[in-house]
């Protein structure tokens, strides 16, 4: 049976063949595949079925359309290479334990902790996927494995909201989630004058670096507090 997230994660592991030289990049403990979505476990493999064949001329759109678009290539150029990259394989145990770190991904999102619970599915999918061609999908798993509220080195929290701010907008996310907790949407108006995406993104590294009272601080930095004093 075709499946979207089938095509979608072929055509990312081929992605990292173009541009890494391989879909498998880390050790062998980094290639198992993994168990939780940040602070979201799952016990056992994932059940998910898939038929390669299935989803082959996705797939092979997919490689062709990326190929374009890195390479620069006329399409009947990078048809041509896509089909020698889709020749060339890639070994068939390490992909199962990729999709498996995908489809995981893909199942919990909504409880990843910068702002998940606000995402659609093809935001999810795009985070996911630009996170594994940025940052081999080895060490994406690695990162997922060992995400921590707190505790994270400033490099590794970075990895992990990059992706989910470069395919969202994390502004308009977090006033949702403010409204949500029943901030009136004038004195929204107020507190995020002048707040822009990047910082938003900076509070929730601060929180993988430093836990709740991280993101607190960061916050509350950007945030025009005077709003609440009505000063």
């Amino acid at each position: 049976m075709r499946t979207r997230k089938t095509a979608l994660f072929a055509t990312a592991c081929l992605s990292v063949v173009l541009l890494m030289g391989g879909c498998s990049d880390g050790s062998a403990v980094e290639q198992t595949s993994a168990r939780k979505v940040l602070a979201t476990t799952t016990t056992g493999p994932t059940t998910t079925t898939y038929d390669m064949e299935g989803v082959i001329d996705d797939v092979r759109e997919g490689v062709v359309q990326l190929v374009m678009e890195i390479d620069g290539m006329d399409r009947e150029s990078a048809e041509v290479r896509a089909d020698a990259l889709m020749e060339r394989g890639v070994d068939a145990d390490v992909v199962d334990q990729q999709f498996a770190l995908f489809s995981n991904w893909m199942d919990n999102y909504s409880a990843h902790p910068v702002l998940g619970r606000h995402w659609n599915e093809d935001e999810a999918q795009c985070a996911i996927v630009t996170m594994m061609r940025v940052e081999g999908i080895a060490r994406s798993g690695g990162l997922m494995n060992g995400a921590t509220i707190g505790g994270m080195d400033a490099k590794d929290a970075v990895a992990l909201v990059q992706p989910v701010g470069y395919c969202t907008d994390l502004l308009a996310m977090m006033r949702l989630d403010m409204r949500d907790l029943g901030v009136p949407e004038k004195q929204l108006d107020c507190l995020l004058v002048g707040v822009v995406e990047e910082d938003v993104a900076s509070w929730f590294v601060a929180q993988f670096t430093h836990g709740r009272e991280g993101f607190n601080s960061a916050m509350g930095e950007d945030l025009d507090l005077t709003c609440a004093t009505g000063s």
